[in-house]
This record gives structure tokens, sequence and C-alpha cells, in this order.
């Protein structure tokens, strides 16, 4: 009998015996996460949105998201649940004066957009404020808490655009003419009936750079634009925008008569052409809109006004190598005309990026969240301060992952991730740092394994973190088979406080295998120059630190050589591929969702800038080319004899599909050992957000993939 069929017989056992029950595939139904949180002014109260899988009517399982309540005013905090049933309720804002809740849902059995409902905060029924066509992305309160500031993407915006219309031989991005259609008429009748159809996108007529979404193609230029509504049934949303250009993170000024906003910078080049930011203020009575802050070369993001709007904190990162710089902390004085932008951080002194920021209330320090060798802490800086401070980073000693916070009055409210638990929310004030709720209590009565952490030096001096997962059930004298998991990015991180991989891990360790995951070079959450380490060496570089770690984890003896696995997604995927077609150590790998042809790459995913970006230039450069074909899979297919599944999303276009194909289609020319995995309509997010169906697949094929190899 094959060993991991035989440590699964063994599980079953256990269970009988009354010990704890290892994480199983289908206790994905059971996780539930925070996506947001938003705490009252006061500090009493915050209202968290929660996501979970539910179950339909047709005995489907289904993604959902509802609001919860959370009562801090107690030495006992209360967790309460809003809003129920089949929907999608996201971006929970509470009023300035704390009666209201404000927030976006998306009801299936009413219509695919998001639309802003108000809910009591005290009870009673949740109602429905907008009814916009292209719906709602955004929506924020005013300092009155009468009116409600929305963004929403139109197709366009007034009058002529700044910037070309990047058509040939027509100067307009939208219809040219307001000749009646017809197919049979003049050339302007003709012009307008093509346009037209255009318009209902049959056919779609694409003409701009940035054409494809994550799961669909983008062919017009969609504009968020702004729009101000009173908090009363009846209302009518009034557009107080009108420029051509997107107005991102949009907020009340504190003074309830401006906006202040982000946009592409400069106006006069097209938005798919410029990744620069700049910060503008508009005036809701005059209509005025004005630069804020602008520095070329950088984008500035998340303008966040100080409680009496004297300072602006925002974000910003240098624009000339996007692959490799920051995220910055910076802020901005409004009472001094042409005030400059001042850093809080910077790639010195504060290695890592910052991930999110918000204003402590009454007070002028901001907290922020930031990704840092392999934990996502909360941290704060004070105006006054040199250099950041830890806020939290870990619970009961171990490492967390901050993944949503708020604050408002003296309590900050926080959601985290530790290997104990994926997801527990806790309020900071002054009583201290307490729990207010474990989203997931089920896990107590699993057996959670927790990872033993490591680094690895290599022989160029990069230093590579690892952890070590060892398998449920572990027993003395046993070996048990390694499965190596490759995260994204390929700037993403790995860690004890990542919550996407939480369930993957301990579901892998349940069905007997070991897991080590672990940072290579160009990893987020170790500085510029580390994540610089992978320029124009996507493979090799990282291949070898991934590699080291595998020999690093082979001193346990507890872990069998000969049952080795690979596996990864997105850049994880290029990576799993590009390692089983130059080693041979592994008995079999799993390429989830990847990029295999670097060439191709650059015209089939919306990603395709990172081939500029990393690798130095565009496929037709001469200097870039022999780099492109060095550095993809896919021209080392002939070397590949591991047996290997692939996977992909049928709508995934962030990497794209067709190289998938190729790669399955070349190995299957071949006569290899290669299975191929295509997932209807879903995208790129799939181990993450995808149908829960297709999730539990996923998992599921995987471990029995390798479970196939698992015999000696």
């Amino acid at each position: 009998m094959p060993r991991i069929f035989l440590c699964a017989l063994i599980l079953v056992m256990i269970r009988a015996a009354g010990a704890a029950d290892p994480v199983t595939i289908t206790d994905l139904c059971a996780m539930r996460t925070i996506e947001s949180i938003d705490v009252s002014a006061d500090g009493g109260r915050a209202v968290v949105v929660v996501r979970s899988v539910g179950q339909m009517g047709d005995g489907e399982r289904a993604n959902q998201s509802h609001l919860f309540l959370a009562d801090l005013r107690t030495t006992a905090p209360s967790f309460r649940q809003l809003t129920f049933g089949a929907r999608m309720d996201s971006g929970a804002m509470i009023s300035p004066s704390g009666d209201r809740i404000a927030f976006l849902r998306i009801d299936p059995a009413k219509g695919s957009t998001a639309q802003v409902w108000i809910l009591p905060t005290d009870g009673g029924e949740a109602w429905v404020l907008t009814h916009l066509d292209r719906g709602v992305q955004s929506v924020r309160w005013a300092p009155d808490s009468e009116r409600l500031l929305l963004t929403t993407r139109e197709p366009a915006g007034a009058g002529a655009p700044t910037f070309p219309a990047e058509r040939p031989g027509r100067t307009a991005v939208a219809r040219a003419t307001e000749a009646s259609p017809r197919a049979d008429g003049s050339l302007e009748e003709l012009r307008a009936w093509l346009d037209a159809n255009a318009e209902r996108q049959t056919p779609q007529v694409i003409h701009r750079l940035q054409f494809q979404g994550e799961r669909a193609l983008q062919p017009e230029v969609g504009v968020l634009q702004l729009m101000v509504v009173r908090a009363e049934s009846g209302a009518e949303p009034l557009r107080i925008s009108r420029a051509w250009h997107d107005h991102l993170d949009a907020n009340f000024h504190p003074d309830g008569r401006r906006v202040i906003y982000a946009a592409p910078a400069p106006l006069e080049v097209h938005p798919d052409r410029t990744l620069d930011r700049m910060l503008r203020i508009l005036d809701l009575q005059s209509g005025e809109d004005a630069i804020l802050a602008h520095q070329p070369g950088y984008a500035l993001t998340q303008p966040m006004p100080s409680l009496d709007g004297s300072v602006i904190a925002f974000l910003g990162k240098a624009t000339d190598e996007p692959s490799f710089r920051q995220q910055r902390l910076g802020v901005l004085s409004t009472s001094e005309s042409g005030a400059q932008p001042v850093w809080l951080t910077d790639e010195e002194s504060f290695e890592t990026s910052v991930l999110s920021a918000r204003w402590l209330p009454g007070r002028s320090s901001l907290i922020f969240s930031t990704a840092r060798r392999g934990a996502f802490p909360l941290m704060t800086m004070g105006l006054g301060l040199l250099e950041p401070a830890t806020l939290v980073d870990q619970i009961d000693n171990e490492p967390i992952g901050v993944h949503a916070f708020g604050a408002g009055g003296g309590t900050i409210v926080y959601a985290a991730t530790t290997v104990s638990s994926p997801c527990v929310l806790h309020a900071q004030d002054a009583r201290g740092d307490r729990l207010v709720a474990d989203l997931n209590p089920w896990v107590r009565s699993r057996e959670v394994v927790r990872p033993q952490a490591a680094r690895v030096s290599r022989p160029d001096g990069v230093e590579v973190d690892c952890w070590l997962l060892p398998p449920a059930r572990q027993v003395a004298g046993e070996r048990y088979p390694l499965i190596v998991v490759i995260h994204g990015g390929p700037s993403g991180m790995y860690g004890p406080g990542e919550l996407s991989t939480w369930h993957d891990f301990q579901t892998y360790c349940a069905w007997g295998f070991a897991v080590l995951y672990c940072n290579p070079r160009g990893s987020g959450g170790y500085g510029y120059a580390f994540q610089r380490l992978n320029r124009e060496n996507w493979g090799e570089g990282p291949g070898g630190d991934v590699l080291a770690a595998v020999d690093h984890a082979l001193l346990r003896e507890w872990i069998d050589p000969e049952r080795l696995y690979v596996t990864g997604g997105s850049y994880g995927g290029y990576l799993t591929a590009w390692l089983v077609a130059s080693d041979t150590r592994f008995l079999a790998a799993v390429a989830e969702r990847g990029v295999y042809d670097l060439e191709t790459f650059y015209g089939e995913g919306n990603a395709w800038q990172l081939v500029e970006w990393a690798m130095g230039g565009p496929p037709w450069d001469a200097r870039v080319r022999n780099t492109l074909r060095r550095e993809s899979p896919i021209n080392m297919v002939n070397r590949i004899r591991t047996p290997l599944l692939i996977t992909h999303g049928s709508a995934d276009l962030r990497t794209g599909v067709s190289q998938s194909e190729m790669l399955y289609r070349s190995l299957k020319v071949l006569g290899r050992d290669v299975e191929y995995v295509r997932y209807p309509g879903a995208g790129h997010e799939l181990p993450r957000q995808g149908a829960p169906a297709d999730r539990m697949d996923r998992l599921g094929r995987i471990i029995e993939f390798f479970s196939r190899f698992s015999s000696r």
C-alpha cells in the first residue's frame, strides 16, 4: 500500500479514538475571513465585512460576504451579524454621527452591479439608496453624515478628452457623429451605425493599450467619476466630476466642501500610458479642480486628510522601476502654499512597502501595515518621530499577518492571521489588546501544524527565509513526502502570517505531506535591493534559492528525498516549470496559472508590463530578445521529464491562457507524462476568490496527483 494512503488510513483510526481531526478539503467551506474594518468616530463600535461560503437554494456553495458589528464599549466585546442571505456586501462605513452604516451590495437576484445600501446601526432593515446602471465602486460619508461620496465608472467624461484618442484617422474616443445610424446610409450614417454596434460591444472595437481586464476585454476607456447623494430615500446622485480621467481613492476633506482624490499625471497623456499619479482637490461649489501634489516619476495615491485637514497623508511609489520600488508613506501640509511632500518612510531607513495606512484620530500619527520578512505587522509613525515603531507583530508569540484594520477614537481594530487561526479580530485601546472574535472557532477542534523557520545562505551572499511544516500525526522513525510551494508575483511573499495559504498548507499536512515554502530573491518584504535581484533573472537565481531551501530541509531525516514534489501559481507556476526543466529531483509537479513564454505573455496577459519592467524591454528589442528566450520555460520543454499537472482558469487574462496550452501540447507531442485541467469561467484569483467548488477541486487534484507517485 502506498505510504500516503497508509497515512490517510492512520488518520481515520486516530479520529475514531477521539483525537483532534486534521484539516480537510471541505473545511474551506467553513472558513471565514475579514475583508474590511471601519471604526466609529468615538471608537465604541466597528463594522466588519466577513467573507464566507454559503449554501444556495439549489445546494450549490457560493461565496458570500456580510456585515458584522463589534461593540467595543464593554470589557467583553460582542460581535453580531447584521446582514444575511446570498449577497456580497462590502465597503461598509459608519457615519460620523454613528447612527447609520453605508455599504455596497451585489444581490444576484437583482443584478450584478453593486449599489449603495443604508443600514441603521442600532437595528432595522437595510434599504437601497442608488440604482445606477453601471453600479458603484466605492462609498464615503461626508463629515455632516447627510451626504455620501460615490465613485462610478462611466464610459466617458464631459467634453473632449485632454489626451489623444489613439485611433487611426479618428480624433474622438467616443461616437464622432450625431447622424442617424444606418448601414446603407452616408459615410456619417455608416460611421454612426458602426459606433452604435461598438457601444453595445457587438463587436468589441479596441484601440487602447490596456484592453484586458481580469476576466474580460475592456475595449472602452471607462472613467471613474464622482457623485454626491443625500442619504435619504429617493435622493438622486449628482455628478460632481467631469474630467476625462479617473478620480481615484476619493474622500471628503474635513470641511465637507471639497473632495481630495488621485488622478493620472499628466492629464495630457493617455491614461493607459502613464503610471504617475498626482493628488488633486475639487471644490464642490465652484467646480475648481486644482493640483494638490505632483511629483514627476511618482505615483501618489490614497490621500488621507488629518482630522482638521491641515495635513494630507498619502502613499507614493517611484515609477522608474515599478517591479522593484517600495511604496512609501508621505505627508503634505495644506497650511502653506506650494508645500512639498515629506516622506516618512524611505527605501534606506525603512526597507519594505507600506500597504495601507490610517490616521489615529485626534493624534498627529498614523498606523500602517507592511510586508516584512514573512509577516504583515501593524506599525505606527508620528510626524515627529524619526522612524516607525511596531504596534503589533505577534499574538501569543506567533508572527501575524494583519490583513485589515481601522481606527476611531482611541481604538484600533485589526484582523490578523496566525498559524493557530486563519482569522481573529482584535481591538487595542486604553484597556490593552483584547480578542474580539475568533472567526473560525472550528479550528480549535483541528490539529494545526506549526512551521519551523530557517534562513539559508547562498554562495553569493543572499539569505533566504524558509519555513518547513511537518506532516500531521508525525510518527518517529517514519519518512514523509515533501511538497515545495512557490509564491507568485514574483514580488509576492510567503510566511506564517499569510492568509491565502493557510488552508492549503494545513490540508497538505493532514494528508501526510510535509510542506516547504520560502522567499527566494525577488520576493517582497525584504526591500528594494533584494527585490531587484531577479531582474533579467526569473529562473536560475530564484530557482537556485528554492533548491537550496530544499537541500536544507533534507537535513531532517524524516523527509524522504525520493518523494519530493513542487507546485506554485502564477510566477510560482513559471518557476515550477523552470525547475522541472532544469532539475530532476522532483517526483511530480503541478504548475498553476503560470507564465511559460515571456514573448507570448507580452501580448496575451494584462500584466504584460512585467516583461519590460523585469527583463529590460519589449520582445522586439534585440538586446532583450535573447533574455526573454533564455528565461522562458517553454524553450526548455524538451528537458522536462517530471510528470506535470498544468491547471488554468479559462477566463484568466492576468497571465493569459495560451501559454498553458502551449506547454501542455509540447509535452504531449514529446510523449511526456502531462495532464491539463481548465476551469471554465475562472480567473487568475481562482485559489483565493474562485467558486468554492473550483477551489476544492483544485486542492483535491494537487493532492491526488502527487499521491499517484507516492509509492517507491
